[in-house]
């Protein structure tokens, strides 16, 4: 009796390991910072870096992150999938931002960007589809910082755009 407790103990947490390594979030995290007095938003996009490498290697075969084998060529290709898959609209059009650079933290890939607003900016449109070619079970979000509030958004593939109102983050009286 011990002994078949003991076999279906083991088979249970035989299992339970082989579900937990087959099974994988798949997240991102997109942090974009409004600063008033220089009308700008600073984003910090983070990325697993083998779920990305597996997504550029969709255009690019011999390719690897971390350390890089190609610098130039991957800053390029992942300058070029941000402004494809994290797009920020004003009424007049899409915002173009700065690729800043990217560093890698553990098992992930960090991409700074930065966009200059004009003063007439007062909405935005933001559309995070970060990784959704990669796998349908990624989800994104989205954190939204002005005045020392944040508004938190989850992006999935019927869901990716999202409206921020920058005024109504002022701070109160």
């Amino acid at each position: 009796m011990i002994l078949q407790m003991k076999k279906v103990i083991f088979i249970f947490l035989a299992l339970m390991s082989t579900a937990f390594s087959i099974h994988k979030f798949y997240v991102s995290t997109t942090s974009i910072k409004y600063i008033p007095n220089e009308r700008s938003l600073q984003i910090t996009a983070q990325v697993f870096a083998d779920d990305f490498e597996s997504t550029l290697k969709q255009h690019v075969q011999e390719i690897r992150l971390n350390p890089d084998n190609k610098v130039e060529l991957i800053d390029s290709l992942t300058k070029k999938y941000f402004q494809k898959n994290l797009v920020f609209k004003t009424q007049d059009g899409i915002l173009s931002f700065d690729y800043l650079g990217k560093v890698y933290r553990n098992d992930l890939l960090v991409a700074y960007l930065e966009i200059v607003l004009d003063s007439t900016v007062q909405n935005l449109v933001v559309q995070n589809t970060l990784l959704f070619d990669f796998s349908e079970d990624q989800k994104n979000i989205l954190h939204f910082r002005n005045a020392g509030k944040r508004k938190s958004f989850l992006s999935v593939p019927s869901n990716n755009r999202f409206n921020i109102e920058i005024n109504s983050f002022q701070k109160e009286p």
